[in-house]
């Protein structure tokens, strides 16, 4: 192979832009099983305030986060891998191997997560309280998403757009119910809390995985499209340098 040819900037097989690879993903795991079900539930138990603080707290690490991913990322070429690979290429291979596995046993336990409460959002939707009936529509769920894995990202890319507008429908419902049932004197009452309060930091580590979906986006790196493979400088550039 030629000096020229091996200089020759190569384009990735990625098939996947910004929008479909990186926003889309990170958007749906966002607006997931904690904003519909939990956070109800830390509004509930710390009011309002304290919440609107808890929900501030918890963007404010991920926003720092993000710009340190983002700082890391434009260093270097980014290859399949996500956060193990920048991990790994940034405090070394042992760190990265370490984390990467926390990553991965977090992985597989969110899918868990995420199905078993699509489960009992279902059997709440039909009036059915039985936990294993949940644990059934978890079961098909996984069985459903297993088959999209299979068939390649492209497959997966085309159904999270039917999640998403099923997804903007439902926060346009939210929002509809909520300007129409607004009451001043009771958004007032629910600023503080209840009598018996429930801990500040416990409440924020039941919110605080919601902010986490950022992380999907990064994960999906070896299939985006339109970047090149790093070429080695040459010793003019070195010299420079």
């Amino acid at each position: 192979m030629s000096e020229d040819s091996e200089k020759k900037p190569q384009v990735q097989a990625g098939t996947m832009g910004t929008f479909a690879g990186v926003f889309t993903p990170s958007f749906l795991t966002i607006l997931g099983i904690i904003l519909f079900m939990r956070l109800g539930y830390v509004v509930g138990s710390a009011g309002l305030m304290k919440a609107l603080i808890i929900i501030a707290l918890a963007n404010a690490i991920s926003v720092l986060t993000t710009f340190s991913l983002s700082a890391i990322a434009t260093n270097m070429r980014v290859k399949g891998g996500g956060d193990y690979y920048l991990i790994s290429r940034t405090l070394g291979i042992e760190f990265g191997g370490a984390i990467g596995i926390v990553l991965f046993l977090a992985q597989s336990v969110s899918v868990a997560f995420y199905c078993i409460g699509f489960g009992e959002a279902v059997s709440g939707i039909f009036g059915i309280t039985s936990g294993l009936y949940a644990q059934v529509i978890a079961a098909g769920a996984i069985s459903f998403l297993f088959v999209f894995s299979w068939l390649g990202a492209d497959w997966a890319t085309r159904f999270q757009y039917v999640v998403m507008a099923i997804l903007f429908s439902a926060i346009l419902s939210f929002m509809a119910g909520g300007f129409s049932q607004f009451h001043r004197a009771l958004m007032s009452a629910n600023l503080s809390g209840p009598g018996v309060p429930v801990n500040f930091w416990i409440l924020f580590a039941i919110f605080f995985p919601a902010v986490t979906g950022f992380t999907q986006g990064v994960s999906m790196s070896g299939d985006l499209k339109d970047c090149l493979l790093y070429t080695s400088p040459s010793p003019r550039d070195r010299t420079r340098s």
